[in-house]
């Protein structure tokens, strides 16, 4: 069987509270939530990636849904063919992106080997620590 090449991904905008020198403020960072492989080339993927911007909720936003509630969606095609999805519940409003892929290069790890011990010096070397 043969390895996938196409991925849809989606990537959240999250959001950290950070206080530094009594300035409080929130640090905003996108992060990859989610990849997985989609057999049936491009356009499987890209019908995927679009039924993604349609009904994915970020954990953050989706516990705090009442049962039969749903979030104001706006879902955006942008030109480089991803999907940009606004979301608003209550007073919070969040972001998030969905894209494909396509696997251009894979390469396995190698362990390799430990680097050679320095030798003791000083202190160490006569309490053998």
């Amino acid at each position: 069987m043969a390895t996938p090449s196409f991925y849809v991904f989606v990537e959240e905008d999250t959001r950290q509270f950070e206080s530094v020198e009594s300035t409080s403020f929130y640090l905003h960072r996108w992060h990859l939530v989610a990849g997985e492989p989609v057999d049936g080339g491009r356009a499987a993927a890209e019908a995927r990636a679009e039924g993604l911007a349609g009904s994915h909720i970020p954990q953050c936003m989706e516990r705090f849904l009442r049962a039969g509630g749903r979030p104001y969606r706006s879902v955006y095609r942008m030109h480089d063919g991803s999907w940009l999805v606004k979301l608003k519940y209550r007073s919070d409003e969040l972001h998030f992106r969905v894209s494909t892929g396509e696997l251009a290069f894979m390469e396995e790890e190698i362990e390799g080997q430990d680097p050679p011990k320095r030798p003791k010096t000083g202190l160490k070397a006569i309490f053998g620590r």
